[in-house]
């Protein structure tokens, strides 16, 4: 009775070591990876803050683009009606 009970003690001992030692190496694995989320966080706050210029210029652009895309689609009407003026022209050369 008394070796079950000394076993039961190792064991239980064994137990808590190996119990204190896992939960130790995810502190270690939690704080490493809190360390490189904050990394993370700063280079993207330095990010944010270099591009943030960026912003009324890309505005600009876009604008700029949205009169290039009117100009686009009125040229496309054109020529769309001019190609339905021109096939029968083609038909004859064929």
């Amino acid at each position: 009775m008394v070796l079950l009970n000394v076993l039961t003690l190792v064991y239980v001992l064994v137990l808590v070591l190996v119990l204190a030692i896992s939960l130790i190496r995810i502190l270690r694995a939690l704080a490493s990876i809190a360390r490189i989320l904050g990394k993370i966080d700063s280079g993207l706050k330095v990010v944010e803050t270099q591009t943030f210029p960026l912003n009324g210029h890309i505005e600009a652009v876009n604008v700029g683009l949205e009169s290039v895309e009117k100009g686009l689609k009125s040229i496309n009407a054109h020529l769309g009606g001019a190609d339905k003026k021109l096939q029968p022209v083609a038909g004859g050369l064929r």
